[in-house]
């Protein structure tokens, strides 16, 4: 399998507002992601992204939605894809409040094949200002991660797990710590290490390496590095407790 990004999080806020639609459209614009098609399925496609009129037409769609013998509303899903250059997909699950009344996050997911001339870095800090996170990763996937058994195929679709109880499988690239999630870890032992951590208004972004591109290059260092990282958070946070072992190593 190719290399390929993969941006995933997990927010609380109201996602359903137009004005955030627009912003997450005109961020894509400026990294030449402008969707071309959209849809309420990520899986099916058939109608063309035009614009304001599209967003206004698809996003946050209301649905008539039936739970344990109840019905509400619950606004779809706005998926989207690229075939041209710089070829992407992702979705925005809406946040919604379940049949107990419970607030359940949202979701935004955007997965593209790598490409080395944009700015994944950037366009997730910028992203994380639209929809501050719960939680939120920005990993490179490459052979040396791929393919794997239990939370390794979970942390390669950048999945969090049930919504009410999100976990974090792995440290990736880039991880957002947001809400009550932002209590964990060292941040001035992480600073004193040489790691990257950029301070937001609902947590913190920590990098383990200096460039993206530091996974597919330097694998073996990225992984060196992630294991240091993961010392300065309390044992049992990650699932995923082993690194990947070099190829053709006994």
């Amino acid at each position: 399998m190719k290399n390929y990004v993969q941006i995933s999080i997990r927010t609380r806020v109201d996602t359903t507002e137009l004005e955030r639609g627009r912003a997450l459209v005109a961020l894509l614009d400026s990294y030449c992601l402008i969707p071309e098609q959209v849809s309420f399925n990520p899986d099916k496609f058939k109608d063309d992204f035009l614009g304001d009129e599209s967003l206004q037409r698809w996003w946050a769609a209301v649905a008539i939605v039936k739970s344990q013998g109840r019905s509400f509303e619950a606004p779809m899903p706005f998926a989207w894809r690229r075939k041209k250059t710089v070829k992407s997909s992702g979705y925005v699950r809406h946040r919604i409040y379940n049949h107990a009344g419970k607030l359940v996050p949202g979701s935004v997911s955007i997965s593209a094949p790598w490409n080395s001339r944009t700015d994944w870095r950037l366009l997730f800090s910028e992203l994380v200002r639209i929809f501050p996170p719960q939680i939120g990763t920005l990993h490179l996937f490459t052979s040396r991660e791929l393919g794997r058994r239990g939370a390794w195929s979970s942390f390669e679709i950048g999945s969090f797990g049930a919504s009410l109880a999100p976990e974090l499988h792995n440290l990736a690239w880039a991880t957002y710590f947001g809400d009550e999630f932002s209590e964990e870890g060292d941040r001035n032992a992480m600073k004193r290490a040489g790691f990257i951590v950029d301070e937001y208004a609902n947590g913190y972004l920590v990098q383990v390496t200096a460039n993206l591109e530091d996974v597919d290059r330097s694998f073996d260092l990225f992984s060196a590095k992630r294991a240091e990282l993961k010392t300065l958070y309390r044992h049992g946070l990650f699932s995923i407790k082993d690194e990947p072992e070099a190829p053709g190593a006994a």
